[in-house]
């Protein structure tokens, strides 16, 4: 039940119908008890500075964002954190004392599940399938506990490329085809 008090959560992107997040996030509210209510949130990407800052003025305590707007979006928040700044996408907004600040909690949900099985990627020699949307944020949290070598398996090496330049300086980070021998031999090696 809505009250005069209820609190608005979303999801912003475009298109966002399809999105199963309002769903799954309000069956969660109401099994909380909480007085919350989540709304996915069309937004066009010519208007996503007007949408941030009419989601602000409407008192919105936080919304998910998914395309195309995790890149976008940083230039209309207040506050990066770290990990959303270095990855360049944000999935997560908070509103606190009228300030938006981003977030990426796929780094967070990534080292979670290592830690939660007791390992540790520091030093260690560590394989990625795939180089799809979230691994970036899985490469810049292999790059932040300190990972020994990353090599990524991948179906299209040139597009790989660029992302792995861009955490060079931060990581020792290689890139081959995922049908390559070389990869296979590496994850017999890896960790």
């Amino acid at each position: 039940m809505f009250t005069g008090k209820t609190r608005n959560l979303g999801i912003m992107g475009w298109p966002v119908e399809h999105s199963l997040s309002p769903a799954m996030q309000n069956a969660a509210i109401r099994a909380a008890g909480l007085d919350y209510a989540y709304v996915a949130l069309p937004v066009k990407p010519e208007n996503i500075d007007t949408a941030v800052e009419g989601l602000r003025s409407l008192g919105f305590v936080g919304w998910n964002v998914t395309i195309p707007h995790k890149s976008a979006i940083l230039s209309s928040l207040d506050e990066v954190h770290e990990d959303a700044r270095m990855i360049g996408a944000v999935n997560t907004v908070v509103q606190r004392e009228g300030k938006l600040i981003g977030y990426n909690t796929d780094v967070t949900g990534f080292l979670a599940g290592l830690s939660q099985m007791e390992f540790s990627v520091a030093g260690k020699r560590v394989a990625v399938l795939g180089a799809g949307g979230a691994a970036r944020a899985i490469l810049w949290g292999l790059c932040r506990e300190k990972a020994g070598h990353v090599t990524f398996g991948v179906r299209n090496p040139e597009k790989a490329e660029k992302m792995v330049g861009d955490f060079s300086a931060w990581g020792d980070i290689s890139v081959v085809h995922w049908e390559d021998a070389a990869f296979a031999e590496y994850l017999t090696e890896a960790d």
